[in-house]
């Protein structure tokens, strides 16, 4: 029996998986045999996603080396069995998730019972045995099995003969709106045509259900059907022969429907045997004639033996073949790379015409280090494998996303060091796999790192768990710096693993790690609680930032990070960068002088709903969703905030709103709204501080229900009576065609649910304003006062309706002409209503208007009930599909879907890139991933090289122009920094003098922007005799106590020194920095 869901702690994860698939992983029995550092990681992601129970098999004993890899062992655990001696902390991960311990050897018989069986830590042979008991059992068990060997790894899947994945990419359904569709004739396709103002999304071989179809009704049977020849650019698909259809008339949606997937699997003895289709993520590790195209391969392209006889996933897959065959301790003996290869020659014949064709010195070489590394599990690894199996478990169990069919395999052969540890390791220490791959000399570079770590969040807490494991900082004179100004909350622990419940409401770097330091006590860390952002400068010192080896992100969002690169570009520091994004996960590595910078490249902006698709004309629940979220800031936030700061003074509000240029509309509509919103009501604080001024719940109660019918009502006879459902363009076409849609009323009914949602909400949310203590939920004491409440009438009249961009000229022009004109002038209007608010607000300037600051995650607070009801009623309007409350919460609270087996995947991926920073690797060897494990897709590239500019006449896509400049210094990157050391009462007369005595350039005027001050225009000699500090402390950039400025060209926030050459040249500058002498 399925468990019911917290979704409060779960909703990120439901957001990723939905209900119906949370549902079946509570009901799901997972074994996981091995654990080591990758078993302990695959088992933390497992129950983290909330299945109903995790066996942990394992009948080794605790070695020292374990501790390097698995984050539940400490020192007094050696010589304790594995499973045991974590299970207590694995079961305080989750509650909800039964965790149990077999420490007897791993046996066919063990697998019984249990509806997905991952191996991790055995040979072949026996993972054979388990995979063939998985397959035989009723109902068969699924079958992971993966293995890490130093910087290689690898996982296979046997989910039975007859798998079935019901969603393969985990992506929202797409739909599209109808514009016409043809009448093919008989035996053809017939063409769609879908509205040109919004994108469609759909591919060749999707399936669609249409609805909602006028005239050929035979389309909303509710059977999917096929689409063919998507021309996205021309908006427009085509579907079956419909020639014996009615006409088409109008209307029309497409929705996607997703089609179940089966797959047959087969067994770990046959795909040994013949692996089949492979994937390789990095294909500049394929055999040089691929790489080339050359003849003899172009016709492998497509087919299962290409990655075998020339890609990097075959190569892999018999080194790990010769690697067990040999033995992992053999292997990474000394003499055992020899052993090896004598075994992957014997191995690679048996595959006959698939066959690797290139065991050159190269892919020797890569199959030596394979044997180096045999046995050596490594923590980064670890968390990427630990992720994808993790992922793999949940995919088998719920059949969302498609599963990893049927091998994989991942390698960072580039991270090794130039010249390898020999045999005979070291044992004796936590570090004795890192030391057997990479050296003792890495090991105590990691020992002494300093590396700031920005954010302690889901990435935040899997990089201090790898940092410690990797005895990152653990010497005198390493340190590790974390900072992060959140708090705990519960819907942190399903991802966060490092939080109990007993830590919520605790700062997040502080008890992240302080759990770190339990991981590895010789942990040299500090926590700190400051936001890194330009006010905390004072904080967060040029000194700071200087002492720092490396800076890894780990945040939530664009500007944060964008700061953070701007200072490591600056101070010339390597960056590891990373984000998630439910399945998906990204990394990025920036390398001073080497790679471009994360700012170098943006992403588009985020699509917004043109404000006339809110008000107006919504054709979908996002719509509705957006003006419920604005409706809910402007009663609740934005009135009471405003309340707030004209009882302090009325005209000095309205004089710092004219001050930031608000125009007098704006400000009369803040004052007492806009007749064409509030219809019968009145608006802003005429309504909050005058007329509807509460002093008990049963007057917010009567709000609430005048607001229903404001809202709802109301505001839709006015639109009505504007734009009847007959309306023609001045083309002759029906206004109210698609993606319109016309509307009708939603009375107010006291039965309805939905209604009586909204009015509670929206009661108790006023009540809270005005510092009414009474919270009222009982539905039948609302129903009684409602009986009394009085809604004025209301009378539609003539006022223009936004259209939006593209409106119809003469449509525009009937509207203005329909609009009533004013007889006051906006600025009487303004003056009438701050005196008639004054007298009323007078009585109560001692009081404080409580705030409702929008707040997504408690659940009891009635904001989401607020904006789900009103979104609700808002589609009702306009007969578009509902929202239950936690896709209302997701989508309005802008969660981002997140689960840990990405997070885990990310981190692991970026610590990589940390032993390249160490061995100080060149910029081919470093690696950007984009991976998303829902398809699955790995995807590995070099980091682009950072742009060099040169004098001449380049692009710049900034000032988005062709531009003629001197490059000073010629050529220039992003890293290049020009420095001016002068004295701290330098003028910019003096700053003037030093270009033309040190550059021979001409400065000819300063402009900073990018802050909240107004640019100065005033010419540079106006301004001669100011001193440098007091200029810059005038622009907004407090410098003062500072012995290092940025003067020129500093991305985000800008300093655009304009320059030219003695012959009048214009000159593009490199960053420059003014050092004080001291």
């Amino acid at each position: 029996m399925a468990q019911p869901l917290d979704e409060d702690l779960q909703s990120r994860q439901i957001a990723v998986y939905g209900r119906e698939s949370m549902l079946k992983l509570s009901t799901t029995k997972v074994l996981v045999c091995g654990v080591n550092g990758l078993g302990a990681e695959t088992a933390k992601n497992v129950i983290l996603a909330n299945v109903k129970s995790v066996t942990l098999q394992d009948d080794k004993n605790v070695v020292i080396g374990d501790l390097g890899s698995n984050f539940y062992l400490s020192e007094k655990d050696v010589g304790k069995n594995r499973a045991e001696a974590c299970k207590a902390q694995f079961q305080e991960l989750n509650p909800s998730v039964a965790v149990t311990a077999i420490t007897a050897a791993l046996t066919p018989e063990l697998t019984k019972g249990f509806d997905v069986v991952v191996v991790c830590d055995s040979t072949l042979e026996t993972a054979t045995k388990i995979n063939e008991a998985c397959r035989v059992q009723t109902p068969p068990a699924h079958f992971i099995r993966g293995s890490i060997n130093g910087v290689f790894g690898s996982v296979f899947c046997d989910f039975g003969k007859d798998f079935v994945c019901n969603d393969s990419t985990g992506e929202s359904a797409k739909s599209v709106i109808i514009h016409s569709i043809e009448k093919s004739a008989s035996g053809k396709q017939a063409l769609v045509q879908c509205v040109q103002d919004i994108d469609i999304d759909l591919d060749d071989g999707e399936f669609v259900i249409f609805s909602e179809v006028k005239g050929m009704t035979q389309l909303n049977d509710g059977k999917p059907r096929q689409v063919y020849d998507v021309m996205k650019g021309k908006k427009q698909f085509k579907i079956e022969d419909t020639s014996s259809y009615d006409a088409y008339v109008s209307g029309g949606i497409a929705n996607q429907k997703k089609m179940p997937l089966a797959l047959k699997f087969r067994p770990l003895s046959e795909c040994l045997a013949d692996p089949g289709q492979m994937m390789d993520s990095d294909t500049s590790k394929q055999t040089d004639k691929a790489k080339a195209f050359d003849e003899s391969v172009l016709e492998f392209f497509g087919k299962p033996e290409f990655e075998m006889k020339f890609g990097r996933s075959g190569l892999l897959l018999l080194a790990m073949r010769a690697v067990d065959k040999v033995g992992y301790e053999a292997a990474s003996a000394e003499g055992g790379a020899e052993k090896v290869i004598a075994a992957a020659k014997e191995i690679n014949e048996t595959y006959g015409d698939r066959k690797i064709e290139e065991l050159d010195e190269a892919r020797l070489k890569t199959i030596s280090a394979f044997a180096a590394g045999a046995g050596a599990t490594l923590n980064p690894f670890a968390a990427i494998f630990g992720g994808i199996m993790g992922q793999e478990v949940i995919k088998s169990c719920t059949g969302k996303f498609h599963p990893t069919f049927q091998w994989f395999h991942f390698d960072a052969e580039e991270c090794l060091p130039d010249s390898p540890p020999k045999a005979p390791h070291p044992k004796g220490s936590r570090y004795d796999a890192q030391i057997q791959v990479f050296g003792k000399e890495i090991q105590e570079k990691l020992a002494k790192l300093n590396v700031f770590l920005v954010g302690s969040g889901a990435l935040g807490c899997e990089f201090l768990k790898n940092f410690a494991l990797m005895g990152c900082a653990v010497v005198e004179g390493g340190k590790l710096t974390v900072t992060d100004d959140d708090i705990i909350e519960k819907s942190n622990l399903s991802r966060q693993f490092l939080f109990r419940n007993h830590n919520i409401g605790q700062p997040k770097s502080e008890s992240a790690t302080k759990a770190a330091c339990i991981m590895n006590p010789a942990l040299k860390v500090k926590s700190m609680t400051e936001r890194v952002q330009p006010s905390s400068e004072d904080i967060f010192k040029d000194e700071f930032w200087d002492s720092l080896d490396l800076v890894v992100n780990a945040l939530d969002n664009v500007k944060a990070r964008l700061y953070v690169d701007s200072k490591c570009v600056l101070h010339c520091k390597p960056l590891l960068e990373s984000g998630t994004l439910g399945p998906k996960c990204n990394t990025q590595t920036v390398i001073p002088h080497v790679t471009e910078n994360y700012g170098a490249t943006k992403d588009p902006p985020e699509k917004e709903a043109p404000q006339c698709a809110l008000h107006n004309f919504p054709h979908n629940i996002d719509h509705c969703l957006g003006l419920a979220k604005s409706e809910f800031v402007g009663n609740f936030e934005t009135v009471p905030t405003d309340a707030n700061d004209f009882t302090k003074g009325p005209q000095k509000f309205v004089d710092s709103l004219i001050a930031a240029s608000e125009p007098a509309a704006a400000i009369l509509d803040r004052l007492v709204g806009d007749p064409k919103f509030n219809c019968a009501m009145p608006g802003g604080l005429l309504d909050a501080l005058v007329k509807e001024k509460p002093s008990n719940f049963d007057q917010c109660i009567g709000w609430a229900r005048r607001k229903y019918q404001s809202y709802f009502v109301d505001r839709v006879n006015l639109l009505i009576h504007n734009c009847p459902e007959d309306m023609k363009t001045s083309s002759g076409a029906p206004f109210w065609s698609p993606p319109k849609r016309f509307p009708k009323v939603v009375p107010f009914d006291d039965k309805d649910e939905m209604a009586m949602k909204f009015v509670v909400a929206a009661a108790n949310l006023r009540a809270k304003i005005f510092n009414i203590t009474e919270e009222q939920r009982d539905l039948e004491y609302f129903r009684k006062v409602l009986k009394d409440v009085k809604v004025p009438e209301f009378k539609p009249f003539k006022t223009k309706v936004e259209l939006g961009e593209g409106e119809d000229e003469e449509e525009k022009k009937e509207g203005e002409a329909a609009a009533p004109v004013e007889a006051d002038d906006d600025n009487e209007k303004l003056k009438g209503a701050v005196k008639e608010i004054s007298v009323e607000s007078e009585k109560s300037k001692d009081t404080t208007y409580f705030v409702n600051e929008f707040e997504k995650d408690h659940d009891m607070n009635f904001h989401i009930d607020f904006i789900q009801s009103f979104a609700n009623l808002r589609a009702r309007n306009y007969a578009i599909d509902e929202v239950d409350f936690l896709q209302a919460k997701l989508k309005a609270g802008r969660i981002i879907p997140a689960i840990a087996t990405a997070t885990a995947m990310a981190t692991g991926l970026v610590c990589i890139e940390m032993f390249k920073v160490l061995g100080k690797k060149k910029g081919e060897h470093y690696r950007n991933t984009f991976c998303n494990l829902a398809l699955p897709l790995y995807s590995q590239s070099e980091p682009a090289p950072c742009e060099k500019i040169k004098s001449g006449s380049r692009f710049d896509p900034e000032m988005y122009m062709d531009v003629d400049e001197i490059a000073v210094p010629d050529p220039q990157t992003v890293w290049d920094t020009m420095v001016v050391k002068a004295k701290k009462d330098i003028t910019i007369k003096g700053l003037v003098e030093w270009f033309k005595k040190e550059k021979s350039l001409d400065l000819l005027g300063w402009m900073f922007t990018g802050t909240d001050k107004k640019a100065d225009s005033s010419p540079l000699d106006t301004r001669m005799e100011m001193k440098v500090v007091d200029y810059v402390e005038s622009r907004g950039f407090p410098c003062k106590d500072k012995k290092r400025i940025e003067i020129g060209d500093s991305p985000p926030t800008a300093r655009v020194l304009e320059l030219k050459t003695s012959d009048g040249d214009d000159v593009k500058i490199c960053r420059v920095v003014m050092e004080f002498e001291s």
